[in-house]
């Protein structure tokens, strides 16, 4: 149907859509989505007051869920005026629809994409985004952040992206991808992190890539600007002077074979090194190809600059127990969390009272109360080959 509302004669349209009177839910809104989404913005038939009282004559009679559909098409061909009268009807049934909680989430995402397809207003995207919140259900989370990205208003970015403490990382994942595509949007997400209401580390290393390489030359530049920010031995203030004190044993040597043991008593639970150890926090294989006083940093401020899959989030249960660690997994009906000691919490959405994402790093400050040659020999140990 797509295909034929981009090649058809415009004209032929019409017959084609009386010919639905009576049809079953899922035909008229198959017949429907595919001519709203393949219509050409620059054409529309000719509609004579009998075509017309005819098409008010069919909002009658297709079935209720398919209306909004046929009143897009109107709006489609620029004539908002042929079903004035049900357009508040329409659109006040779709706002119940998204706000409604009790409703499934499916049906919920399908509402907010149709609303903001007939009304792309900065009220209606603002209507969607409220309804986000930590303890919404991935589908229901992810599905409407691409219900907003329909909209086409350049200040939609800001709101979308103002939106970020209220999404879990697989939701933040799709704000990430709709925000990109567009400049206004684009350059919306790179004012937040400059503003530091979301983090650098929230995008990808592609995703940098794609708004460093955008054709926009403007915001490439301005996304140049803000990636390369705060890369290199930069530290949190409340850790500057451990971090200044113990840099210089980045260039002293340890012992290989006390660096092993070191590693296997403080950071085996944690990280993954040349196949063993856990899986909580980054893949540590090949940090041996990084500059030494980078590595210590790290170990010394963890929070200096932390990937988005390694922050701490805290789940509190109505019980009162409280849950801390990385958000490894999030369900329709569950979330889990693996702690630092390696134990994975399943916990149940009916049972969280609260949900929260820091920006902190789940690896914890005080590596420093290690001995500076256990410091230098685990270094050793993580960037000297062959290991045993």
């Amino acid at each position: 149907t797509a295909h034929y509302a981009q090649r058809g004669p415009v004209e032929s349209v019409l017959p084609t859509l009386l010919a639905m009177n009576g049809a079953s839910d899922v035909i008229a809104t198959r017949v429907l989505d595919g001519l709203v989404q393949g219509w050409p913005e620059d054409k529309s038939p000719t509609i004579t007051p009998a075509d017309q009282k005819q098409l008010n004559g069919l909002m009658k009679t297709v079935p209720e869920s398919s209306r909004d559909r046929l009143l897009a098409l109107s709006l489609r061909w620029g004539r908002a005026d042929l079903f004035g009268p049900e357009l508040v009807t329409i659109t006040e049934s779709l706002r119940k629809q998204v706000t409604d909680a009790a409703l499934e989430d499916e049906k919920r995402v399908s509402a907010a994409k149709r609303l903001v397809g007939l009304q792309d207003k900065a009220d209606v995207v603002d209507l969607v985004l409220k309804q986000l919140n930590l303890l919404a259900t991935p589908q229901l989370a992810s599905g409407l952040v691409n219900a907003v990205a329909d909209s086409r208003m350049p200040g939609t970015g800001a709101s979308l992206a103002g939106t970020w403490t209220k999404l879990t990382p697989s939701a933040r994942k799709v704000a990430v991808a709709a925000l990109i595509r567009r400049v206004p949007w684009a350059e919306a997400l790179l004012n937040a992190i400059e503003a530091g209401t979301i983090q650098r580390t929230d995008l990808a290393t592609e995703q940098w890539s794609v708004l460093k390489q955008n054709p926009n030359r403007p915001l490439a530049e301005h996304a140049r600007a803000v990636g390369n920010t705060n890369v290199g031995p930069a530290v949190s203030a409340d850790r500057a002077e451990i971090v200044t004190k113990l840099l210089p044993l980045a260039k002293q040597k340890g012992d290989l074979a006390r660096g092993k043991e070191v590693y296997t008593a403080t950071c085996a639970v944690c990280h993954t090194f040349n196949g063993q150890g856990g899986k909580i926090g980054p893949e540590l294989s090949g940090i041996g190809a990084r500059d030494r006083g980078e590595i210590l940093t790290d170990i010394l401020d963890p929070n200096r600059s932390v990937e988005a899959n390694f922050r701490l989030w805290n789940v509190t249960t109505k019980q009162g127990d409280t849950f801390s660690g990385r958000l490894e997994t999030e369900t329709q009906t569950s979330v889990e969390i693996l702690d630092t000691t390696g134990a994975k919490h399943v916990v149940q959405r009916k049972d969280i009272a609260n949900l929260e994402g820091t920006v902190l790093s789940i690896m914890p400050n005080g590596f420093e109360a290690l001995p500076a040659g256990d410091l230098t020999s685990l270094l050793d140990y993580l960037t000297l080959t062959p290991h045993q």
